[in-house]
């Protein structure tokens, strides 16, 4: 992981460039007292943020939740810094800077410290040094819960985006102590497994996988729902919507999911289950193969939007009508046609 030294030398070199260059043209060089302290001027990342409107919002936040001494201390950090407009897609308190300075409840505050350490890693990582993996943040883990790494992607086309849905819009800002990328949204923590996510929903105003926790609740298919709460596991899980049940069942002429046989139900499911891999969005191709439970299912990606099908369903594919819904054990993507193998 990169110190202190390659911080220098990265800012070395390009003072020398700019040195080699006007003395190309002729211009009076550069020395070596104005390279050093060119580099030891440099702001430490709570200065950069200062002296970037567009970061006021999250200058507020650290004050706020006591982060300055950490963000402007000697260690050197990497930061992924959500912008003002990031800020105001939060739901009030936390959608600006006004509204964060203002407040006083401790539980609020500890939410808030937590969010803006989500954001922040050990070391200093360019957008080049940043690897496709996972990487652990300095949140505290909650006991029992993988809810303190972040998950980064690095498409084909170029660029870094974190849990699938947030993309670096500024990459590499150096700082004394560390480097900044500016991003567009605010990385959420999540707080609910697979199996949590999946009953939350079917309990709601507006109820969406009342039928898959029906189907996963079916004592045959007991060992695919342990799986979904399983705080070690790893999985991507393509979710079907009631809509998408329905659907099936309609093809199926049937009126209840409770008509189809136990292995066919466990076939399907295990389907939709990719295991020990988190698949954002942002990690699958156009024509991708991506093994599952029970098979190969097919991306297809077109006008930024996603699909995926099995064997089963022709040429007709599942849309992902909603891609990346973190869990503390894996990811979901929520898809409106039941899978087939």
């Amino acid at each position: 992981m990169p110190t202190t030294p390659n911080l220098f030398s990265r800012a070395l070199t390009r003072a020398l460039l700019i040195c080699g260059i006007a003395a190309a043209m002729g211009l009076t060089a550069c020395d070596d007292d104005d390279d050093v302290s060119s580099a030891a001027a440099q702001s430490n990342i709570v200065q950069l943020a200062q002296g970037n409107a567009n970061l006021s919002t999250l200058v507020a936040a650290a004050q706020k939740a006591d982060l300055v001494s950490t963000l402007s201390g000697s260690t050197e950090l990497t930061v992924f810094a959500p912008t003002n407009d990031a800020f105001s897609q939060l739901p009030a308190p936390f959608n600006n800077a006004q509204n964060i300075s203002a407040i006083t409840d401790a539980a609020q505050i500890a939410t808030l410290r937590g969010i803006l350490l989500y954001h922040v890693t050990a070391g200093d990582l360019d957008a080049s040094e940043l690897q496709a993996r996972a990487y652990t943040t300095q949140r505290p883990a909650t006991t029992g819960l993988n809810d303190n790494s972040i998950y980064i992607s690095k498409p084909a086309a170029g660029g870094v985006i974190i849990n699938g849905n947030t993309r670096v819009t500024q990459a590499d800002v150096d700082a004394s102590n560390g480097i900044v990328h500016v991003i567009d949204r605010v990385l959420m923590p999540p707080t609910q497994r697979i199996s949590e996510i999946v009953v939350a929903s079917s309990t709601a105003s507006t109820p969406q996988f009342t039928l898959l926790l029906r189907a996963l609740q079916r004592p045959a298919a007991a060992a695919l729902l342990t799986a979904a709460g399983n705080a070690n596991a790893n999985l991507t899980v393509f979710a079907p919507t009631d809509a998408a049940f329905r659907a099936l069942l309609t093809q199926l002429n049937l009126t209840s999911l409770d008509q189809v046989p136990d292995a066919t139900l466990v076939s399907i499911l295990q389907l939709h289950i990719v295991n020990n891999a988190r698949a954002f969005s942002s990690d699958l191709t156009n024509g991708q193969t991506v093994p599952t439970l029970n098979g190969n299912v097919t991306v297809g990606l077109a006008n930024n939007a996603v699909t995926v099908r099995g064997a089963g369903n022709g040429t007709t594919p599942a849309n992902v009508a909603t891609a990346n819904v973190l869990a503390t054990n894996g990811v979901i993507h929520v898809i409106d046609r039941v899978l087939l193998p």
